[in-house]
């Protein structure tokens, strides 16, 4: 193992965030990973080991890297008030699967720092937040 690590990384004693990384390129069902593409320190470890939330990586041929590949998709926390329900969520990259789309990372660093957004649940907290409307038919 130290081998590997200065054979890859330079140094045995690379942090676990050079190592563990999140990055979303393509969108597809199957990414494809690149170590020269940007790409977010990730501190999860497998929930194999215990940790609550599911995190699993791979180092697919051509990377030094480990990119994570499957684990919790979507993750959210409500809380049911006496007079107002509130929330937290997170998506582990972003709301879109488009690369061209700015909310295609969006939440990556976020979900990367095991942080969460806050959910709009009340109309008024919906359109004080609101990005664009569509209505069906219309343009």
């Amino acid at each position: 193992a130290m081998q590997k690590l200065e054979t890859d990384f330079g140094t045995w004693k690379t942090p676990w965030g050079e190592i563990n990384r999140f990055q979303r390129l393509t969108g597809t069902i199957k990414e494809s990973y690149d170590d020269d593409q940007p790409s977010l320190p990730v501190a999860f470890t497998s929930s194999r080991w215990g940790a609550l939330g599911a995190w699993g990586t791979e180092s697919p041929g051509g990377v030094k890297r480990r990119y994570g590949r499957r684990g919790n998709s979507f993750v959210a926390m409500v809380e049911f008030g006496k007079d107002k329900m509130t929330a937290k969520a997170i998506v582990s990259g972003g709301q879109n699967g488009r690369p061209d789309s700015p909310h295609f990372t969006d939440q990556a660093e976020l979900f990367s720092k095991g942080a969460f957004r806050d959910v709009y649940y009340y109309r008024t907290d919906v359109l004080n937040n609101e990005e664009e409307t569509y209505q069906p038919g219309k343009r």
